[in-house]
């Protein structure tokens, strides 16, 4: 991954991919005020440099039958704190894991997390997260709305 410096014209085209992953090379130059070619060679610049990491679809879990989302933190017991990447990353593996954040404060890890009703989240926390030694503590916090920021850059 190669460092760059971003230009005002590489965070509009950061902006309106995050918008738009799918928006077509010409309309994204003409949204920017560059040519074509010089919008495709910026994009490509970004993506070598890691800027933009890929390209995905934004599902909504309750459309897709998953309408029960959580916030789960968890503490990590402190003879493991070393394992605490390792363990954030057998998470991603668990079933109605969306995202997964290692994070500073008095928790460790907090995944996001989507299921089909309460008692599917019981279940996942309660065979995934309760009965695994790693984890000295568990807080659960449902969420009620997802609220969209704005695109970094």
């Amino acid at each position: 991954m190669n460092e760059i410096q971003l230009t005002e014209t590489d965070r509009r085209i950061v902006r309106e991919l995050a918008r738009d992953g799918r928006l077509p090379y010409k309309d994204l130059a003409m949204r920017v005020g560059l040519p074509i070619s010089t919008c495709h060679g910026r994009v490509r610049a970004l993506e070598a440099a890691g800027v933009i990491r890929g390209y995905r679809a934004d599902i909504d879990p309750a459309a897709a039958g998953l309408g029960v989302e959580a916030l789960i933190s968890l503490t990590v017991n402190g003879h493991r704190r070393a394992e605490v990447p390792a363990i954030a990353e057998q998470l991603r593996d668990v079933p109605g894991v969306q995202r997964v954040f290692l994070i500073g404060g008095d928790r460790d890890i907090v995944a996001h997390v989507a299921c089909e009703s309460v008692p599917a989240l019981r279940n996942l926390i309660s065979t995934y997260l309760g009965k695994n030694p790693a984890f000295e503590q568990t807080r659960t916090s449902l969420v009620f709305e997802q609220l969209v920021g704005n695109a970094p850059a």
